[in-house]
């Protein structure tokens, strides 16, 4: 930038210093070696430099660097003879940026002096070398940040590590590829597998720090990180960087069925949470549980839930087609609750089959055998007792020595604590393995399913997911397909006795205060609800 003609400087000998390092640039000197080189240079020419200012691991692209504002802020006011930087780029690598830095300071009266860069002052060829300084510092900067976003992207496309730690996983230093790390991967599969089955977030976060587990950072967990990492993609094995998606790129920690009925968890929080806000608790709240289900006779489209409000204040609720609010289909709404008790004269029905029950115990004994029949929590539970055991050993022998202070007792007091806590989970594991065989053998299914209370949800659904692939609803009867036969049952309305076909009786509901907002497929419950492709169907 060319320099104003009439620049004169202050006359003292006071100085001040900027310093900068970039944590891109491996070869810079860093803000000591700046620092002690300022020094020297002051000294040498009998200047005292009055006031530092320096900004640490901040690239030279940023404008709101703290120690570069505060030092253009107080220029003026203190008005020294020299600023001694180590180079041009210290101050900034974009050149309008620099070009308007450098105009205040000098406004100010203050000459830049440049260590590692000899630019002549007088003349016209100081001009041209100092633009073209200032030009090579943006132009350095621009290239790095582009060779670095190469090397990420191609790091990317390859699903190798690019900086960023995922919990429960390690990086192999000689493939740059993501590993699983064997002492956490166990709690991050328990994770999923607590929330999946009901478990509140705040309690799985309040044992994973009472066991003395910390996030990647080093810090406790809360419910805003375990929510991030229940939704990160990455424990299904999808490597992502930007738009880069990478399948498989990682070792999967977690089934998708699991990961996905996390989801459901979290996509019913959310309704729920709307539901409250418009003044509804969770008992009032409607569970549209044939949602995904439950399709359109005419059309074929699905068959959703709404409710709406008389004029007296009364709520009703249905299924409603989902092409009719498109005004593509005129399948009239259907009353909830008959809908529903339909579906379960039909579900009664299918356990009524010996072979059907029989089919349904093996699977789901199977099922728990396969996913949750396993020693990993275990293992990493006894392993992080060791890794205690071991600290607190090392501990001691430091007291021995007779090194005692508060910093050494509160940590042994806290290594107590995690293994109290520790101790406690490892037995409860024990427990749970011990009954893991009677709760969920063959027989106990059979039992459970026999006398199959269809109030519960868990068991009600569960079946469901078992048999039944669509059904749909026609005005005078419900047609249900399954999943292991191509035959079709048909149930008519008179199953329920006397009925009102038409279930939108005049004066019912005057206007429909809730459409459907997206899926209400229900979550994943404690138990056994799984998909029928993921079983075998033993049996039929």
């Amino acid at each position: 930038m060319a320099r104003s003609k009439k620049f004169k400087r202050n006359d003292n000998n006071l100085a001040i210093a900027y310093y900068r390092f970039s944590s891109h640039s491996q070869n810079e000197a860093s803000i000591d070696q700046q620092r002690e080189l300022a020094h020297a240079w002051a000294d040498a020419h009998g200047l005292t430099i009055v006031r530092e200012y320096e900004d640490a691991a901040i690239s030279g692209t940023k404008e709101d660097r703290p120690g570069f504002q505060l030092m253009l802020s107080e220029v003026a006011k203190i008005r020294p003879s020299t600023l001694i930087m180590w180079k041009t780029d210290r101050l900034g690598r974009d050149k309008y940026v620099l070009a308007m830095a450098k105009k205040e300071i000098r406004d100010a009266g203050c000459e830049i002096h440049l260590l590692a860069e000899n630019i002549p002052t007088e003349g016209p060829e100081g001009i041209l070398v100092e633009g073209l300084m200032d030009a090579m510092a943006e132009y350095y900067s621009r290239q790095l940040s582009q060779n670095i976003q190469r090397g990420m992207d191609y790091n990317a496309q390859h699903a190798l590590f690019n900086g960023h730690k995922v919990w429960g996983y390690g990086v192999d230093k000689s493939t740059k590829k993501y590993v699983v790390d064997e002492d956490t991967a166990p709690f991050v599969q328990r994770m999923f597998a607590e929330y999946a089955a009901g478990k509140a977030m705040q309690e799985i976060c309040d044992e994973f720090n009472a066991q003395g587990l910390r996030t990647t950072r080093g810090a406790e967990f809360g419910v805003k990180t375990m929510n991030k990492m229940l939704q990160n993609r990455a424990y299904i094995g999808e490597y992502h960087h930007g738009d880069i998606v990478v399948p498989d790129g990682m070792p999967a920690l977690v089934d998708v069925k699991t990961f996905n009925e996390v989801q459901a968890r979290f996509a019913l929080n959310k309704r729920k949470g709307s539901q409250r806000a418009r003044g509804m608790d969770d008992a009032e709240a409607p569970r549209y549980w044939l949602t995904g289900k439950l399709f359109c006779g005419k059309c074929g489209a699905s068959m959703q839930g709404v409710h709406g409000t008389s004029k007296t204040g009364r709520k009703y609720y249905y299924y409603y087609c989902k092409a009719q609010r498109a005004k593509q289909c005129d399948k009239r709404k259907m009353r909830k609750e008959q809908v529903e008790e339909l579906v379960t004269i039909l579900l009664r029905g299918l356990l009524e089959n010996p072979e059907n029950l029989a089919s349904l115990a093996v699977d789901a004994a199977a099922y728990y055998r396969d996913n949750y029949r396993n020693t990993h929590y275990l293992d990493g539970l006894e392993a992080k007792r060791r890794e205690v055991e071991k600290s607190t050993a090392n501990l001691l022998k430091v007291i021995e020595k007779g090194v005692l202070s508060d910093a050494v007792t509160d940590r042994l007091v806290q290594l107590d604590e995690q293994k109290a806590a520790l101790d406690e989970a490892i037995k409860a594991e024990h427990v749970r393995a011990a009954l893991f065989e009677d709760e969920h053998s063959i027989k106990a299914y059979f039992d459970k399913f026999m006398r199959a209370d269809f109030d519960n949800p868990q068991t009600r659904d569960a079946v469901m997911e078992y048999f039944v692939d669509k059904i749909y609803l026609y005005d005078d009867k419900l047609l249900a397909t399954f999943f292991y036969s191509e035959d079709r049952t048909e149930i008519s309305w008179g199953e329920l006795g006397d009925l009102v076909i038409d279930p939108f009786v005049k004066g019912e509901a005057a206007e429909f205060d809730v459409f459907p907002f997206g899926s209400t497929t229900n979550p994943a419950m404690p138990g056994f609800l799984f998909s029928s492709s993921e079983v075998s169907h033993s049996g039929i």
